[in-house]
């Protein structure tokens, strides 16, 4: 009967062990499962730090890779053999690190020119998020960042999202525009029915109060989809008509293809 050898780290070859291939070449080299491990130090008597690695970035099936550490728990992780409270919680640790290394580019003042620029801005928060969340993103006449808020969390119907709130903030920081963006924690961002008649309720109420709806920009997971884009806030009263928004499905799809990111 053959078998294959269980390798520990001292026997895989110097040049492909983890922290010689960073220190050699830089941590951009290493794989997901290498980063993971440097971070684990230590595997087990059968499994090394990269194998258990490799476990940990196919724990979820529903979120393969390093997006399951966004989803991760403590108990999940402690269920692979060698994972124990205080690796499982370093681990969370990191997650969120990550998290607030995205966000520390998130600053007043910051040009948000473009829905790309707008859709970078947030996406590596609001694409992790289980729940839909809304954000109100204030500009100055600049295009300038002045304030980006989560006003609506948890499981939000759009189709029921009051306008009130949001014109609350864009008067307190007193904006010269704004934008509004969700989340589908599907993955993908195209637009509903409800997406459509929340986006016609908010327009309407900021021409009303002279601050205009600049863009609503739906996050995917590494896609994006913007109102503006697809055409669908080029008239000065906006239409939410069926045959309206059959129209621009085609447009928008093309958009959500356009905005996938590798």
């Amino acid at each position: 009967m053959s078998f294959m050898k269980h390798l520990t780290i001292r026997e895989i070859p110097y040049s492909e062990r983890p922290y010689e291939k960073c220190e050699n070449y830089g941590p951009g080299i290493l794989s997901d499962a290498e980063l993971i491990a440097v971070i684990m130090r230590s595997g087990t008597h059968d499994m090394t730090s990269v194998e258990m690695a490799g476990r940990i970035l196919t724990l979820s099936e529903t979120y393969p890779g390093l997006m399951g550490l966004y989803h991760a728990t403590v108990p999940e992780l402690m269920s692979i053999p060698g994972i124990g409270r205080v690796k499982a919680v370093q681990l969370m640790c990191v997650a969120e690190l990550s998290k607030r290394m995205a966000r520390m580019s998130r600053v007043r003042g910051r040009e948000l020119w473009t829905a790309d620029a707008v859709a970078a801005y947030l996406m590596e928060e609001m694409r992790t998020l289980e729940t839909e969340h809304l954000y109100s993103v204030m500009l100055d006449g600049s295009s300038r960042l002045i304030k980006a808020e989560d006003v609506f969390k948890g499981t939000v119907n759009m189709s029921n999202v009051s306008p009130r709130e949001i014109l609350r903030l864009a008067l307190k920081y007193d904006a010269a525009s704004l934008i509004v963006a969700h989340n589908h924690p599907s993955g993908d961002p195209s637009p509903s029915d409800a997406d459509f008649e929340s986006t016609w309720q908010i327009f309407n109420a900021c021409n009303m109060i002279g601050i205009p709806l600049s863009d609503h920009i739906i996050i995917g997971d590494n896609t994006y989809v913007s109102f503006s884009e697809a055409g669908m806030l080029e008239n000065s009263e906006y239409r939410i008509s069926k045959e309206y928004n059959l129209q621009n499905k085609e447009q928008t799809e093309r958009i959500v293809k356009c905005h996938q990111k590798q």
